[in-house]
Formats: C-alpha cells, structure tokens, sequence
C-alpha cells in the first residue's frame, strides 16, 4: 500500500517553513495534466536526490539532452527528508571504518579495506561536488564550509545478526566519555593502517586532526564535558532550498524538455512492451522508457508485493522516524565572537549546526533517545508517520543547549527553542545505498537507502547514476562498486535484521 496520500498532515521544519516565497516551488505543476505521450526518464522524488539527478540528467550532453524528463513528487517539493534534515554536508571520519569493514553476520556492511577507504574518500568528494555546483551555478542556498567537530562512541552498527551480535563501531561525536576516547584511537590506528597499506589511497592527504588533549577539546568546542574529538573537513546548506535550485536549473535546462509534478503521488508502476506505466491515481500516468527511484523511506510501498516476501529492494530499505529543532541562542552564542565556528556531532548528545542567520539546527542521534528513556523502538522505526513530535524528544531537543555549552546564559523571550519537527528517512541493511539498475528489470534504475546520511552521498551518487544511464548501465568507477544493487547483496543482506534497532546515522546529513 503506497504512503499516499498521506492520511495525516506533517510537521513543518526550520527549513520549509523558511523557503516559502516566489522563487519557491510549492504546488508547482499540481493542477498541470500529465504528458500524455511516452516520455524518456521519469523520476519519482522530489528530495535532493531526484532534484540532484534531474539536475544531472538535464546538463548539455548528459542522458537527457535533447530528451522529455519528467519529475513525480507525491507532496511539496523537499517535503520528505530533505527537506527536514540537519543541514549537514558532513564527510565522516575514521570513525566510521570499523563499521563499513565488520562482516554483515556482526552487523557491520562486510567490506574490504579497500572498498571502505573508496567509501569515506567519496563521502569528501561529495562535499567538494557540493561546493563544485553551488560555486558553479551561483545558488544562494546559505552554503558554509568549515570544520565538523566528531568522534566518539554513538551507535552500534543500527543492526542486529541473526545471531544477536551488534558489530563493536562507533561513529562521529565530541568524545565525553573514556570508552569513547579510547574506540576512537583504536579507529584512527585501524584507518591509518589501511591506508598506508593500499596503493590507491596511501598518497591521500587526511584532512582530519584527533585532539587528544582535553583541555584542548573543552576550549575548541566549548562544551565542558568533552574528553577529545576529531576535527576535519565539512559543510552545511539549506537543504530545501538547494533542492529547489537544483530542480528550477533542470526547468530552465536549454537542451532537455524538464517537467516537475508537485502532489502527484506514484501508486504503482509495471513494464509492458518496453515501457513503463506509471499509475499516479486520481492524477492520471505516465508513460517512460526509463523509470528512476529517489524514494528512499517511501520506497518499499511500490514494491508490495517483494515488500509481503521479504524481499528486494523492499526489504533492503526500512523507514525510520528522527527529530530535530531550531534553537535560538542567547547573545554569548551570537554575533562575531559568540557563533559557533564548527557544526557537531556529540557522543550521547546530538548533531548540530549552525544557520547564518537563523539559529541552532540539532537533532538527536536514535542511540541517545533509546539509551535515554526518550522513546522506544517502535517510535522510531518501520514508522512513516512525520506529523508526530513525540514529547519526550521535544522536551530532551529544547532543553540541551543550556546544559551543554559553558556559558549559554538565560534566554530572553523569543530566544531558545522555536521549533521542532519529525522526518522519515530510509535505512540500509547493509548501511550503503542502493544506486543503479534494478536486476531483473530494465528500465527501471533506483538511488535510495542513504541510511541517514545522505548529503555526504547523494550529490555523487546522483552525478554517477546520471552517467550510468547515459552509458546504458557501465558503472562509472567514481562510485564505491559496493553501491551497486545486486542480486547477490540483496540476498546476502535478508539474513540481518529489516531495521535499525540500536541506533542511526546522522540523518540525512
């Protein structure tokens, strides 16, 4: 049963409540027919992924030059996880190496160094590509790029093995506990090691800096109850209105005919002689050639029946639910002495960064919210419901601030909390997305599972899967082969549990 249309109406985040004028695209093409000839490329989404490769697809030479793309977003354009997201642009460090490199049974992603070393080197590229395009096009979507504050003890590996296990990872935080000092070395070590003992990445500058010194840590990120953390490069946008941008180059494209369709649900889909009909209810269908998923949370309601099975790409990717607030900060937070120069990401604590102009961006890591009583796992996963805040989230998100960084002070009427808002994101069995052609059926390409992390992945991936299809399906090698959807990892990966169950990624950025 598909998702839409949505018998609840969502919460509203910082973000879309602060993308609302003319150069908007709320309800673009909602009272516009459906083309009724046989188009090229449909893509259904219209997060960051679907806008991104519509971008792509839309380029001077690219797959759809010269060719009818047609973009189909159930709601608003970002009105899923992009849309909702910690405004992150946020390469992972070593932090995320045992993890990527734990076999599946232990609930880690089972792979080789090598492969694992492409993985966090992509996730930098993606942060270069972001700020390739932004620079390139001129797109005001308030992009910063600076330093990211990680590393310590924050999620277990999201799965669980058949056999009860969780896989011994860690991921990015400010490290305020000893064991999360301590996993956070024996992760530095193990990355330096693969790195010097691979050909293609022992020449690679790493950008990241570990402070082990705790006074050091205390001063730079101005929180008393860090012990060390790791500084490297990353970024932050407004998510929704890089989207936005995104799609309008696709609409004014000189050499491709782009079409955007705001609530146009898609309900099913099925090929018949080379074409795909794609049934979007009350809205009519849509003919393609090709049809391409950027549905990521949303994905398995248009496989049912593999969904039923337990099967495929409908039971690779689960649903998950994830808070997160504007906070206003007081004036010893503001101004050009008082902002916060890094965005964050704190062991036990959450992820957070910092507007140009609006405030404080923070959400709470799924690990934190289980360990601290805060909801249970069947708040946050297998759940597509975004019109809930649940209170205890709400209450842990508004009152964190004050808590943690030294010196916070009072807040005056109009500073402090603002707003706080839900979002649902699609994890991965296996932690990695899924990009390219679907086996078994052609014409139908996917790029979903980011596993809440997507803004350190989509941009390339998009770029990568936009060349696959130009080049009938070759896979272009500046994407982790690990990325690739195949029969062999679809099955592989039914033995692991269908959701997180400790913990997530940051999501969606």
């Amino acid at each position: 049963m598909s998702s839409f249309p949505q018998r609840w109406t969502s919460t509203v985040s910082h973000w879309q409540a602060t993308n609302r004028g003319a150069s908007s695209l709320w309800n673009h093409g909602r009272e516009d027919p459906l083309p009724r000839e046989v188009v090229d490329y449909v893509i259904v989404g219209g997060g960051i992924t679907g806008t991104s490769l519509a971008y792509q697809l839309t380029r001077p030479g690219a797959a759809g030059h010269g060719k009818r793309v047609v973009l189909l977003e159930a709601k608003d354009v970002a009105s899923g996880a992009t849309g909702r997201n910690g405004g992150h642009i946020a390469p992972a460090s070593w932090t995320s190496f045992p993890t990527l490199v734990s076999p599946l049974e232990e609930g880690g992603a089972g792979l080789t160094a090598e492969d694992a070393l492409h993985v966090l080197a992509n996730e930098a590229d993606t942060l270069q590509l972001a700020e390739e395009i932004i620079t390139a096009e001129n797109l005001d979507v308030d992009f910063w790029k600076g330093f990211k504050l990680e590393g310590g003890l924050a999620w277990s590996s999201g799965q669980t093995s058949v056999e009860g296990r969780q896989a011994d990872t860690i991921w990015d935080a400010v490290q305020t506990t000893p064991e999360g000092v301590e996993k956070s070395r024996r992760a530095h070590e193990a990355y330096v090691a693969a790195m010097r003992a691979s050909k293609a990445y022992r020449d690679r500058v790493l950008e990241w800096q570990l402070v082990g010194d705790t006074e050091e840590a205390k001063k730079i990120s101005r929180m008393s109850s860090a012990l060390a953390l790791n500084k490297g490069p990353a970024g932050s946008c407004h998510p929704h209105r890089l989207a936005t941008a995104l799609a309008r180059l696709a609409l004014a494209s000189s050499t491709s005919q782009f079409s955007l369709f705001s609530w146009t649900p898609v309900k099913s889909f099925a090929e018949h002689d080379g074409v795909w009909d794609v049934d979007c209810g009350d809205r009519g269908s849509v003919r393609a050639r090709d049809v391409i998923l950027c549905s990521n949370g949303n994905t398995r309601t248009l496989f049912p029946d593999d969904w039923e099975r337990g099967v495929g790409i409908a039971a690779h990717v689960t649903p998950f639910r994830g808070h997160a607030s504007l906070v206003v900060p007081p004036p010893s937070y503001s101004g050009e002495t008082g902002t916060l120069r890094h965005t964050y990401a704190v062991e036990q604590g959450p992820y957070l960064m910092f507007t140009p102009h609006s405030g404080i961006v923070l959400g709470v890591y799924n690990a934190t919210a289980l360990s601290q009583g805060l909801g249970t796992k069947a708040d946050i996963f297998d759940v597509v419901d975004d019109s809930v805040v649940l209170p205890k989230f709400r209450e842990w998100l508004e009152g964190y601030c004050p808590k943690a960084f030294d010196g916070w002070g009072e807040e005056a009427r109009g500073e402090g909390p603002v707003r706080t808002w839900s979002g649902i994101m699609g994890s991965s069995r296996d932690h990695l997305p899924l990009v390219g052609p679907v086996p078994g059926k052609p014409g139908l390409w996917a790029a979903v599972g980011f596993h809440g992390h997507g803004m350190a992945r989509i941009l390339t991936c998009t770029r990568s899967l936009a060349t696959q299809i130009h080049n009938q399906g070759s896979w272009d090698e500046r994407l982790p082969r690990c990325f690739a959807i195949t029969e062999e990892r679809l099955h592989c990966t039914r033995t692991m549990a269908p959701q997180l169950v400790a913990a997530q990624e940051r999501p969606t950025g």
